[in-house]
């Protein structure tokens, strides 16, 4: 799957979401707001992950109380 702004993506151990896109470089950003966590990543290093974050999320107590 391509990854474009606003894609859910996994780098390192965490989750985040595509603020920024070039032809080989993403800047990461928090989910749910507007915080960005990595700036200048190389596309190789982050994975698609949207239906695996939002498995966890919906098992999460935030979630669930929504």
């Amino acid at each position: 799957m391509e990854i474009n702004i606003g894609s859910i993506v996994k780098y390192q151990n965490g989750y985040y979401k595509v603020t920024r896109c070039t032809k080989a470089t993403v800047n990461l950003g928090s989910i749910f707001g507007s915080h960005i966590y990595h700036k200048g990543i190389n596309k190789s290093e982050v994975t698609e992950a949207a239906a695996e974050w939002h498995e966890r999320w919906s098992q999460s107590e935030t979630y669930k109380c929504m």
